[in-house]
Order: C-alpha cells, then structure tokens, then sequence
C-alpha cells in the first residue's frame, strides 16, 4: 500500500498544530471548556486586551451590551442624565473584585480616569471631570451634551480593575477584575486558566472551568476544532468551517456580525489625497468574486460601508459600490496618470504602487489581498500584500510609515456605531481607518448627532454620514464580515449564541451535552 502524501500546507503547519495541540490537551479534561480564539494576551492592560477579558467574562465594563443590541447594566445598575445634558450619574451595583474588594465609585472613577486620554472609544467623550459622590454614585460630567455616553462606556478599555491589579507605578500587572470568571493562571502570551467567581453579583457559570487559547493561525485553530481538541473555535475561514462540519466533532454558528473589511489608505500620501484614484481603486475591485469564490458567501460584498444588520446605519437607497475596469482607469487618466511602460500608471516620474500590510491572524485577508493585487493590476495599479501581525497596523499608521492596509474593523467597539465613526473619521487621532481624512461636513455632522438626543434628528444624521463616506471613500469596503465558530459535539446545541456586537462569548451560559 502506498502512504498517502500529505499537502504541503499541513505539513508546514504541523509543529506549530502540534505545540497548540500539547497546550490545549493540559486542559483535556472532561470538566474543563475548552476555548481557542485568534487573540493573543501580550499584555494585563485592557487599553490593549481589555476586550479579551470582556469575551471571556472576566472583565466587566460599567455599561454591557446583549446579543440583542441592547444596553444592559454592568457595574453601574442604573444610570440617569440630568436636564442639562451634561451631567450623568451612575448607580454602581453592590459588587466585589475577584480579590474579595469592595466595588465603589472611587474605584470606577480612578480606572477611568486612567484609561480615558488612551483609549480609543473613551477618549472621545468631552469629559469636564469624572467623580464619585459617595460609594455608590458615580458622576460624569461633560463640556457639551454627549447623547450616546452609555454606549460609549462599553468600551473595553474601560474594564474596571481592582486596585491590586496594579504595581507602585501604576502599571497593570494583574486582571484583578468582577466578572462571572476570574483568571487562575497565565501561561506566556497564549494560555489563559480560569474559573467560576463564586462571588459575582449575579451570574453563576454552568461550566466551573474555562482554558482559553490564543492561536493567531486561522489554520492552527481550524485543525484543533476538527481533531476535536477544542470545544469552541472562533474566526474560521468558510472553508475551513465546511471541513470541520463534515468531519462530525463539531457544529458550526455562523452569523454576518457589524464589520466591514476594508482598504484603508494613507491619505496624506499623493496616489490616495484624490478622491478619484480612490473611487478608481474601489471600481477595480470585484466584490461579488472575492464574496463567492474566497469567503464562500455572495451576500458578503459590500455595496457601502456598513452591513444591513446594522439597522438605522444601512442606507439602501444609496447607489451600491460596484466593479467598473473602464470607468476607473478612466478616473485615474482624468487625475494625472497615464500608463507607463511596464503597464504601470505614473504620475510626475511616480509610479501608482504602494505595500499592502495584512493581518495574518484574519486568515481570509491575505487571500482577499492576493485577489485584489490581480484586480489592481488591470487597471494599471501595482500593490505589494504584505501579511504580518495585526497589531503591526495601528503603531504603523501612527508612525507615518503605513501606506496601505486591508483590515477587518468592527464598527461596534460600542453598540452605537458613533463611537466608531467619530475616532475614525472626525477626529485627528485615527488608528484604524485611513490616516489623513479631513472632512469639515463629517466633522459638523458627526458633532450634531452625538448632541442631538432627538431620535428623529438623529435618524437625518444618519444619513448624511453614511453618504458622506459612500462619497469620500475615506476607506474602501470590500465585504462585510461572517463571523464562524466551531461548536464541539461535547457542548450542548443552543447554549452558545454569536454575539453579533463580539462583546462576549457567553461562555457563563454554555452548558455540557447530557
């Protein structure tokens, strides 16, 4: 009998397979959830990490959010805004730290207050100041009325932290935190142990132990779900989610969360400051191909920024973003370029090329990019795909040295969508979204919603927004993004939920298959 080759893929792919394999069969036993997801934990500070600890029930937030979009309370119990607007005031519930602490206001206020400058979301809100009015009150004040400030106090960074968590110099060494479960063990930058909090103010997990692994390869964790060495498996290419299912160890959730995979550009550099080399790159692209033969889902391209799910933010009456070959080498000939003798536009002695960074823990990405490359060459575009750690992204942007990047963003960091939209197109602090926007109508639209607490106003805003970002193309949308999960047959069928908003796995609601 002749053995039977291996793929080269598999091969290449099996010590790395076979060192997660080692760690995650630590935690084999029969009581122990096993839980494998693309995050890294590089660090205790939920600046960084903050929305690990949320997803796992370790963290808490003052505000949370269900898999309904609703608000729900989290360390704060209730919350009111005075006449003004401006002065909000928080009931903090009576709740303690995995530590045994008490949870007060002057606990809440020191950790915000802490992360508010840094933190993506939070930095946002005009805060005038941020005091506790005894224990169990904590009041937020602005310098102008800020409509959506529950929303935006679901932004992981603020997890609120025991005073334990920290060393003398105020540096986060611990998650001390309140959640459902807290941490036991940390193991390098993959691992992480924890287990139920018999203390919690109000959940009570039915799965006492949890080993959580961070496995950046979307192979790596495609290949322990179908081995059956893990019993939930986020961030699954289709294909792979279709080979696990066949397999039989496991189930698949499938569920077209609020995310958007986008091109972003620097656009301070001059082959993107043109909005009509912009509209050119996005008529290059065929959407409805990459949809179909890459992601498995024809209902994933993108006709504008945002998915339908994200109900009151999906303008259908807007003209959808389509493939046109013709049309953007014309937009391209009318800003300047002109093909130059290796088929390359050029402009001024410039050729039309830039490098591409990808995030290699988003496996479908550098596949998307590989495809775009080939459409970009058509119309006289030349683009390097370069795959690295997602994390490289945000420090490159920052650094000026980014000059393109095909991401994955969420536009729920918090369940209002603003709270994405604001730091990413209205503010000179971007991340994520393109570097170098400048927009006085996105500016004034933008200020006016997050002022206005009319919903019928709002609705109008709106509106404007999204049509200024389907004009502009401050960054490209190429698809909306499926979220896959692998479900082992050991869990029981309807006790996981997808959070659409990926503020939680749910994990303190799975339970054993009888």
């Amino acid at each position: 009998m002749t053995q039977k080759k291996l793929p080269r893929r598999l091969v290449l792919a099996a010590p790395a397979v076979l060192a997660f394999r080692s760690r995650v069969a630590q935690a084999a036993d029969d009581d122990v959830l096993r839980v494998v997801a693309p995050w890294e934990y590089d660090t205790a500070d939920p600046l960084d990490t903050g929305y690990i600890l949320t997803r796992l029930g370790i963290g808490e937030t003052l505000v949370m959010v269900g898999a309904d979009g609703r608000l729900t309370g989290g360390l704060a119990a209730s919350w009111t805004v005075d006449a003004d607007h401006t002065t909000w005031r928080f009931r903090i519930r009576d709740a303690r730290f995995h530590d045994g602490t008490i949870v007060t206001a002057g606990i809440v206020a020191a950790c915000l207050r802490r992360v508010q400058a840094k933190a993506e979301t939070l930095s946002t809100i005009p805060f005038a100041s941020i005091e506790p009015n005894g224990a169990r009150e904590l009041i937020l004040r602005t310098r102008t009325p800020f409509a959506p400030m529950p929303s935006f106090l679901v932004d992981y960074a603020g997890v609120v932290l025991a005073p334990s968590s920290f060393d003398g110099a105020g540096r986060v060494v611990r998650p001390v935190a309140t959640g459902p479960y807290r941490v036991t063990a940390i193991q390098g930058v993959k691992v992480l142990r924890t287990e139920a909090f018999a203390g919690h103010w109000g959940i009570k997990p039915a799965i006492g132990l949890v080993h959580y692994t961070g496995a950046p390869q979307g192979d790596t964790r495609a290949n322990l779900a179908e081995a059956g060495d893990a019993d939930l498996t986020f961030t699954l290419l289709p294909q792979a989610a279709e080979r696990i299912e066949a397999g039989g160890r496991a189930r698949i959730l499938r569920a077209i969360g609020p995310r958007a995979r986008m091109l972003t550009m620097n656009l301070a550099l001059p082959q993107f400051s043109d909005v009509r080399v912009r509209r050119a790159l996005s008529l290059a692209i065929d959407r409805a191909g990459i949809a179909g033969a890459v992601l498995r889902d024809p209902a994933s391209a993108a006709t504008q920024l945002l998915p339908p799910v994200m109900v009151g933010w999906h303008d259908a009456a807007l003209p959808p973003l389509k493939r046109d070959v013709a049309e953007a080498r014309r937009q391209l000939i009318e800003a300047g370029w002109q093909p130059g003798a290796d088929g390359v536009m050029a402009r001024d002695g410039q050729r039309l090329a830039f490098d591409v960074m990808v995030p290699s823990n988003r496996p479908e990405i550098p596949i998307m990019g590989q495809a775009i490359q080939s459409e970009f060459r058509e119309v006289g575009v030349a683009i390097a795909v370069r795959p690295g750690p997602g994390s490289a992204i945000p420090g490159a942007a920052r650094g000026g040295t980014l000059q393109a990047a095909l991401l994955s963003r969420t536009y729920v960091n918090v369940p209002d969508p603003i709270g994405t939209i604001l730091p990413d197109f209205a503010s000179d602090a971007t991340i994520w979204a393109s570097t170098g926007y400048r927009s006085d109508e996105m500016r004034r639209l933008v200020a006016d919603y997050i002022e206005n607490f009319d919903e019928g106003d709002q609705a109008s805003l709106r509106r404007g927004i999204v049509g200024l970002l389907q004009r502009d193309l401050p960054v490209i949308p190429v698809s909306w993004s499926q979220n896959n999960a692998a479900v082992s047959t050991r869990v029981a069928a309807g006790s996981v939920v997808l959070d659409p908003f990926e503020m939680s796995y749910g994990l303190p609601g799975v339970r054993w298959a009888t």
